[in-house]
């Protein structure tokens, strides 16, 4: 993958750089069915995002939509000893079906899980 596959995969990763649904389309396009992984969600990502969330940057659904795209692409991995952490925290937003309403509450719990294992 060439650097801006590179950078697309990162913006999508932070969460900046346009619309959710505009990052996650690019992100798509460039993994392209690869599966090596090419960027890593780490810790301090997750934070990040959940900031932009509790900030109302994120709208619920934009979140949502983010964790599942971040889940799913072979081309974005997770930090290494974190994985567990990182994938159960994608997952539970993702699908707020079989979890809980994607809201401040869920977000600040999150964010609490998050800051002490930095």
């Amino acid at each position: 993958m060439d650097g801006a596959g590179v950078r697309t995969l990162t913006s999508l990763v932070r969460c900046e750089g346009g619309n959710v649904a505009s990052l996650v389309e690019r992100a798509r396009v460039v993994s392209g069915g690869l599966i090596e992984e090419v960027v890593y969600f780490t810790r301090a990502d997750a934070v990040d995002v959940l900031i932009q969330f509790l900030a109302g940057q994120l709208s619920a659904d934009d979140f949502s939509d983010w964790a599942e795209a971040v889940h799913v692409l072979d081309t974005i991995g997770v930090e290494e000893d974190f994985d567990d952490l990182l994938i159960q925290f994608l997952f539970e937003i993702s699908t707020p079906e079989l979890f809980w309403e994607v809201n401040e509450d869920v977000g600040r719990r999150w964010l609490d899980r998050m800051r002490p294992s930095m």
